[in-house]
C-alpha cells in the first residue's frame, strides 16, 4: 500500500473514532483535529489550527496546572461559549500530546454527584438517614453511627421507632403524614434513644424525598446530638439565677455604697472644715505662743549679759531651759501637722559635715557634763566635708537622737559616728549612729517606739517626761532623705540608734549653673559695720525691745516702725543697710510693704536687704517671703546669735 493511501487510512480511522482527538504542541497550539473535535465544539478545522488548547478550556496556564496525570475530568468551552463537562486523556509525545476528549452524560455526571453527595454525606458528624414512606430505614452514615449506636448493617430495614423512646412526645405517624404533603420539619428539639437505651437530646431537621417523577417516596433526617449544649445551657440557667441573686445583692449593696458615699462625702466635707480649721488653728497658735515666747526667751539671753548674783543665774538657767522646753514641744507639734497633711518639705542649703558634729557635740556636751557623762565622736575622714541638703533638719535629728541617749543615761558616755557607705558623682549616702550606755528599751516597747505621741510605759521612763513627737518626726525626716532609721538595744545596758542619708555633693551645687541654686557663704570671722543702720518694723513693743536690744548688744544703730506705711515714710528720708520685717502688722502688713518696697527699687541700683521676721511657722510660708520680694526670713524666737549671723551675712 502506497504511503499517501495509507494517509488516507489513518484519517479515515481517526475521523470515524467517537471520541473528540485533537493534537497540540508543547507551546499549546492546535495542529490537528478529528471530525468528532468538529462536532462537539463546532468549530471549523482551519479555526481549530488557529487556536490553543488553553482557549477550550478558558485557562491560559492550562498545560501546566492541568496536566501532572493524563487523566482529568474538566469543564471545556463550546464555540457558542456553552460549557460542559468533559473527560480528557492525553499521550505525550516526541514532539507533540495527543488528546482524547469525551462530553459526560447526564448519568455520568449524575452518578459523579450522587458519589460526591454520598461522601459529603457519610463524612459528616451529624447523623444522616433516610427512610421511605412508611418509616423503614433505608440508608444510615457513619455520624448516626455514633450518635446512635446502631451499626449501618444492624439497622437498615427496621423501623425508624427504634431510635424513639416511649418518653417522646414525638408522633411517627403526624410525622409522616407531614412528609407526604411535602411539609419540611425544620430543627426541630426532641430527644431520643441510643442502642445502650441513653436518651440523648437532638436537634432534627426532615426533609421529603422526591423520586425522577416528582413523588414523594420517603424522608431524610438530620440530626445533631446537643445534649452537651442542652447540659451546658443548663448550667447557664443556673449560673443566670445564681447571677440574677448575686446581681439584686449587688444592687442592695450598691445602693447601700451609695448612701454610704453620701455620708462619706459629708464627712469628708466635714473633715476638709475640721482639718482647715485644724491648720488655721496651728498657724494662729504658732503665732500667739511664738510671739510671747520670743519676748521671754529674748529677755533671758539679755539678763546674761547683766551682773547676776549665784541664785538669779540659778533661776535665770531654769527659765531658759523651760523656755526652750516649751519651745520643742511647739516646734514638734508643728512638724507632725505638716507631716500628716503630706505638706512637709525640705529646704537644701550647702553645709559642712564637720561643722555640724562639732556644733552638736559642743550643745550637747552642757547637759552631758552636768550628768557627768562622756561626750565623743568619729567622723569619716574619707567624707567630702562640703555637702548639700536639709542641716537644719540634719541637726534636728541628731539633737534628737543625743538628748534622748543623755536623758536615759545615768553614767557612761554618748558615742557619736559618722562614716561613708557609698559616694558617686553626684551624692553621697551617710550612716549615723547614737551609741549610749543607758537604761535601753523594754522588749514591749520596741515595735512602738517610732508611733506618734508613744512613750515607753514603764515607771522609770516616766520619770524623763516628753512628748512622744521626737522619734516619729525623726523616721520621717529620715525617710525624706532617701535613708532608713533603726535601733539595737538591750535593757540595762543601752542602745544604737542608726540613720542613713542622701546628700549631694557641694562642689556641683556651687559651680553647676543649671542648678537655679545661689549658695551664699558668709566668712566666720567678718564683722558688723559699725555704721550699719538696722530698721526693724514691728508692732509688738515687747518684741520691738527685745530686737532692738539684741542690735545694741550687737554694735548696731536701729531704727523702729510699728507698720508698714511707717516704713515706707522712713525709707524716704533715711537709708538704712538692712530690714528686719514682721509679717502681720495694722494698716500695712509686710507682705504688702515688701512689694512696694522693691517696686520703688526698680530701674534703681539700690536693694535693700529685707530679712522676715515671723512668727508663723508653717509649709508654704517661706515660700510666701520670697515670692513677695524679701531676701531670707528667721523665725520667732530667735537668739541674739541666729541675729548675729544675719548681720554677718548682710551687713559686714
Amino acid at each position: 500500500m502506497k504511503s499517501q493511501e495509507q494517509c488516507n487510512l489513518y484519517k479515515n480511522i481517526i475521523n470515524n473514532i467517537n471520541d473528540a482527538i485533537l493534537v497540540v504542541d508543547y507551546l499549546g497550539n492546535i495542529t490537528f483535529v478529528n471530525k468528532s473535535a468538529i462536532n462537539l465544539y463546532r468549530y471549523s478545522f482551519d479555526e481549530f489550527l488557529n487556536m490553543t488548547i488553553s482557549q477550550l478550556m478558558h485557562s491560559s496556564k492550562f498545560l501546566e496546572s492541568q496536566f501532572k496525570d493524563n487523566y482529568t475530568d474538566m469543564i471545556n468551552y463550546k464555540k457558542d461559549n456553552s460549557s460542559f463537562f468533559a473527560v480528557i486523556k492525553y499521550f505525550k509525545m516526541q514532539d507533540y500530546i495527543i488528546f482524547y476528549i469525551r462530553e459526560r452524560t447526564k448519568r455520568e455526571l449524575k452518578e459523579k454527584e450522587n458519589k460526591n453527595l454520598a461522601s459529603i454525606v457519610e463524612s459528616s458528624d451529624d447523623a444522616i438517614l433516610a427512610k421511605d414512606i412508611n418509616g423503614i430505614i433505608y440508608s444510615w452514615n457513619t455520624g448516626a453511627e455514633k450518635i446512635y449506636g446502631y451499626k449501618r448493617k444492624e439497622i437498615l430495614g427496621k423501623h425508624i421507632s427504634i431510635v424513639i423512646p416511649e418518653e417522646s412526645d414525638d408522633s411517627i405517624d403526624v410525622i409522616l403524614d407531614k412528609i407526604k404533603r411535602g411539609e419540611k420539619i425544620d430543627h426541630y428539639e426532641t430527644i431520643r434513644k441510643r442502642k445502650d437505651g441513653a436518651i440523648i437530646n437532638v436537634s432534627v431537621t426532615i426533609s421529603p424525598v422526591y423520586d425522577e417523577e416528582g413523588n414523594i417516596f420517603g424522608a431524610s433526617t438530620i440530626a445533631r446530638d446537643i445534649t452537651g449544649e442542652k447540659l451546658k445551657n443548663r448550667e447557664l440557667a443556673s449560673k443566670y439565677e445564681e447571677l440574677s441573686a448575686v446581681y439584686e445583692e449587688l444592687t442592695a449593696t450598691e445602693e447601700e455604697l451609695r448612701a454610704n458615699y453620701k455620708e462619706l462625702e459629708m464627712a469628708k466635707e466635714e473633715a476638709d472644715k475640721a482639718n482647715k480649721a485644724k491648720s488655721q488653728f496651728l498657724a494662729n497658735m504658732s503665732h500667739e505662743i511664738r510671739t510671747p515666747m520670743n519676748g521671754i526667751l529674748g529677755v533671758t539671753q539679755l539678763l546674761e549679759f547683766t551682773e547676776l548674783n549665784k541664785q538669779q543665774m540659778e533661776y535665770l538657767e531654769i527659765l531658759k531651759v523651760s523656755s526652750h522646753h516649751l519651745l520643742d514641744i511647739i516646734n514638734n507639734i508643728l512638724d507632725i501637722s505638716k507631716i500628716e497633711s503630706g505638706k512637709f518639705q525640705l529646704n537644701f542649703t550647702l553645709f559642712n559635715i564637720r561643722d555640724v558634729v562639732d556644733m552638736i557635740t559642743k550643745e550637747i556636751s552642757v547637759a552631758a557634763n552636768k550628768k557627768g557623762i562622756e561626750i565623743m565622736y568619729y567622723l569619716d575622714p574619707f567624707i567630702k566635708q562640703e555637702l548639700f541638703g536639709d542641716v537644719l533638719r540634719l541637726n534636728q535629728i541628731l539633737i534628737n537622737l543625743m538628748n534622748n541617749a543623755i536623758k536615759f543615761t545615768e553614767r557612761g558616755h554618748v558615742y557619736l559616728k559618722v562614716k561613708k557607705i557609698y559616694e558617686d558623682i553626684r551624692k553621697v549616702k551617710l550612716e549615723f549612729s547614737v551609741e549610749d550606755t543607758g537604761i535601753g528599751i523594754e522588749d514591749d516597747f520596741k515595735d512602738k517606739i517610732f508611733k506618734i505621741f508613744t512613750q515607753a510605759e514603764t515607771t522609770y521612763t516616766k520619770n524623763y517626761g516628753g512628748t512622744g513627737l521626737g522619734l516619729a518626726i525623726s523616721k520621717e525626716l529620715v525617710n525624706m532623705m532617701s535613708g532608713d532609721i533603726w535601733f539595737e538595744s538591750e535593757t540595762g545596758k543601752g542602745s544604737i540608734f542608726y540613720f542613713t542619708a542622701e546628700f549631694s555633693l557641694g562642689e556641683k551645687y556651687v559651680n553647676d549653673d543649671s542648678e537655679k541654686c545661689v549658695i551664699k557663704k558668709s566668712s566666720e570671722n567678718s564683722n558688723v559695720a559699725e555704721d550699719s543702720i538696722v530698721l526693724i518694723v514691728e508692732d509688738n513693743e515687747i518684741n520691738k525691745k527685745i530686737i532692738s536690744s539684741f542690735l545694741k548688744q550687737l554694735g548696731c544703730k536701729y531704727l523702729t516702725a510699728s507698720n508698714g506705711q511707717k516704713a515706707i515714710d522712713i525709707l524716704e528720708n533715711k537709708f538704712v543697710k538692712l530690714i528686719l520685717m514682721d509679717i502681720q502688722m495694722p494698716i500695712l502688713n509686710g507682705y504688702d510693704t515688701t512689694k512696694i518696697i522693691r517696686k520703688k527699687e526698680i530701674n534703681t541700683s539700690k536693694h535693700i536687704p529685707i530679712i522676715a521676721m515671723t512668727a508663723y511657722a508653717m509649709i508654704g510660708d517661706r515660700e510666701k517671703f520670697i515670692e513677695s520680694g524679701m531676701d531670707e526670713y528667721i523665725s520667732k524666737p530667735f537668739s541674739i546669735a541666729e541675729l548675729e549671723n544675719i548681720l554677718k551675712k548682710y551687713c559686714s
